[in-house]
């Protein structure tokens, strides 16, 4: 059964290989399946942006009926920060094209360690960094924002959970 385990971890970590050779990130889906709780949230992140010397990125719950629009949104959001070659900032937003900007913040322990998980695995380390790409509402409010509409208002915004005031 080991075995079996280490063959399909080989061979996912070939697809993802080739997929950062080709494009620069891979994008990984994490579905709910029957057994989650129903209040439990999908989610999306990249990986191979650790290797260009800056963070992934990842969405939380803005994907579910939308996965199409994520993948662009990631894909593109990863490629202007390794283009840059700089992280986006903590609450710094930025513009895909839509009448919105994303807005960008420190996805913390918390995105690493419950959600991009697949990236300390690939790369054999802890060591990265994860920024949460927000998703606004079709009038620009952000899920802190009073009045945000569903689903948007359901992402939660990971830099403000565990965070303490200085």
């Amino acid at each position: 059964m080991a075995d079996d385990a280490w063959e399909e971890w080989e061979k996912l970590r070939e697809e993802i290989r080739q997929k950062i050779a080709a494009a620069g990130q891979a994008v990984q889906l994490v579905y709910r399946d029957k057994d989650d709780p129903p209040d439990s949230q999908p989610w999306m992140y990249t990986i191979g942006n650790h290797a260009a010397g800056v963070p992934e990125l990842l969405v939380v719950d803005a994907v579910e009926g939308n996965q199409e629009l994520a993948v662009y949104v990631l894909n593109r959001l990863g490629k202007m920060q390794r283009d840059r070659g700089k992280a986006f900032a903590d609450e710094e937003l930025v513009s895909v094209g839509g009448k919105y900007p994303m807005r960008i913040v420190d996805a913390g322990d918390i995105g690493r360690n419950k959600y991009a998980t697949l990236v300390g695995l690939y790369y054999g380390t802890r060591d990265y960094e994860v920024r949460q790409v927000l998703v606004p509402d079709t009038q620009g409010r952000w899920p802190d924002t009073p009045g945000c509409d569903m689903p948007f208002a359901r992402q939660p915004v990971l830099s403000k959970i565990g965070r303490t005031a200085h």
